[in-house]
C-alpha cells in the first residue's frame, strides 16, 4: 500500500506541474480534473472502492492544496476617476482582478450647454501608462483578466467596455458583465484588435468604412488580400456582453468566445478577423433594429480558415424582413459547424464565393 501511495504521489505532482502551466484554468476546473484523475489512479491501482474512500480529503489533500500553491498573484486593476464615474486600465502583464464596479455616468458641461460625449472611448483600458514598460517577447504569458463577477457599464453612447490599446497577445477576459449603448461603429463591447502595431489593427471592412489604418499601414486602403495576422490566441469566457452595435471584435490567430451571452441592437454581434477561431457554447442575440449592411450577420467571420463553431445558440428577436444570416463567412474555408441552434434566422449561414463550410451532425 505504501508504494502504490508514492506512485500516487508521484502521478499527484505530474498532474498539477501540467495544471500549473494553464493558469487559465479555473480552480473548480482544475479540482474535477484532479479528482477524475485521483478516481482513475484508484482503479488503475487496484484500491479500495472509490465510493467507500473519503474523497473529500483526498480532493482537498491532492487538488486544492497545490492548486492553490500554484495560484498566480492578483494585482487589482487600476482605476482613475471621469467625471462623476469611474475607469480602469491595466498594463499587459500576468494577472489582474477587478475589485470594484467600473462605470461612466452622463456628465453636462455647463460651458458648453451640452452633455460631454465619450464615443469610442474604454471603461477597461490595456495600455501602458507613462514610464511603464509594455515590451512584449513571442511566447510571453497570458494577460488574465479577471473581472470577478464585476460590471462595467455606460450611462453614454458609443463607449467601448474593453479595449487593447497596445499590441497584445494572449489576453484572457473573464467573469463579468459589459453594458455599452450605442448605434456607432465606435461602440463594441469587447475589442481586441491590436497586433503587434498600431499599424496593424483592423481588417479590411473597417478600413473601407471608416477610414482607420489598414493592414498595409495606409488609412482608407482597401486590401484585397488578407492583413498580415498574428497568433494572438485571446480567450472570451463567460462573459455578459450588452451592446448597441457590436459585441465582440478580435482581429489575430487562435482567438476563442466561450460560455458567453453576446447581445446587441443592431445585426452583427461578433466579428473575427483572422485563422483559426473557435466560436463556441455562447448564447448570441441580436435585436436588428436596423436593417443589415451588406457585410453584417450575428457572427462575421473574416479570413477564418480552419475555424469552429459549435454548440451555440443564435437568437434573432427584429422584425422577420431584417434578419440578417446567422453566420456570415468572408474569405473564410474549412469552417466546421456543429451543435449549432437558430432560432427566427430565415438564413443560418451565408458563405462568400471563396467560403466554404461543413455542418456536423451530432
Amino acid at each position: 500500500m505504501f508504494i502504490a501511495w508514492t506512485e500516487a504521489l508521484r502521478i499527484e505532482r505530474s498532474i498539477f506541474a501540467t495544471l500549473k502551466g494553464m493558469p487559465w484554468v479555473s480552480k473548480d476546473t482544475q479540482a474535477q480534473y484532479c479528482q477524475d484523475a485521483i478516481l482513475r489512479l484508484l482503479t488503475r491501482l487496484a484500491l479500495p472502492d472509490p465510493e467507500r474512500i473519503d474523497m473529500q480529503f483526498l480532493l482537498a489533500f491532492f487538488c486544492l492544496v497545490p492548486a492553490l500553491s500554484f495560484a498566480q498573484p492578483c494585482e487589482p486593476v487600476k482605476t482613475r476617476p471621469s467625471g462623476g464615474g469611474v475607469t480602469g486600465y491595466v498594463i499587459p502583464s500576468a494577472k489582474h482582478c477587478l475589485t470594484v464596479d467600473l462605470r461612466q455616468k452622463r456628465e453636462f458641461d455647463i460651458h458648453a450647454m451640452r452633455f460631454l460625449t465619450y464615443g469610442g472611448k474604454s471603461l477597461l483600458s490595456i495600455f501602458c501608462a507613462h514610464g511603464e514598460t509594455c515590451t512584449r517577447s513571442p511566447g510571453a504569458s497570458m494577460i488574465d483578466i479577471d473581472l470577478r463577477g464585476h460590471r462595467l457599464e455606460s450611462d453614454v453612447d458609443d463607449m467601448v467596455g474593453v479595449k487593447d490599446l497596445v499590441a497584445s497577445e494572449r489576453i484572457f477576459l473573464h467573469d463579468g458583465t459589459i453594458v455599452v449603448p450605442g448605434t456607432r461603429e465606435a461602440n463594441v463591447g469587447v475589442d481586441l484588435q491590436s497586433m503587434t502595431s498600431a499599424y496593424k489593427t483592423y481588417a479590411r471592412l473597417d478600413c473601407r468604412k471608416s477610414g482607420v489604418y489598414c493592414g498595409n499601414g495606409q488609412v482608407a486602403t482597401i486590401s484585397k488580400e488578407a492583413p498580415p495576422y498574428e497568433a494572438t490566441r485571446h480567450i472570451v469566457q463567460k462573459m455578459n456582453i450588452r451592446a448597441g452595435r457590436m459585441g465582440v471584435q478580435m482581429v489575430g490567430i487562435g482567438n476563442t468566445l466561450r460560455e458567453s451571452v453576446i447581445e446587441v441592437d443592431s445585426s452583427n454581434a461578433i466579428a473575427l478577423f483572422g485563422f483559426g477561431s473557435i466560436v463556441e457554447n455562447n448564447t448570441i442575440i441580436v435585436h436588428g433594429k436596423e436593417k443589415p449592411a451588406a457585410n453584417d450577420g450575428a457572427l462575421v467571420l473574416w479570413d477564418g480558415n480552419g475555424a469552429v463553431i459549435r454548440n451555440n445558440r443564435f437568437i434573432f428577436k427584429g422584425r422577420v424582413k431584417q434578419a440578417p444570416p446567422a453566420v456570415r463567412l468572408i474569405d473564410s474555408s474549412d469552417v466546421t459547424l456543429e451543435g449549432n441552434t437558430f432560432e427566427g434566422f430565415t438564413q443560418t449561414v451565408a458563405p462568400s464565393s471563396k467560403s466554404f463550410f461543413t455542418n456536423k451532425k451530432q
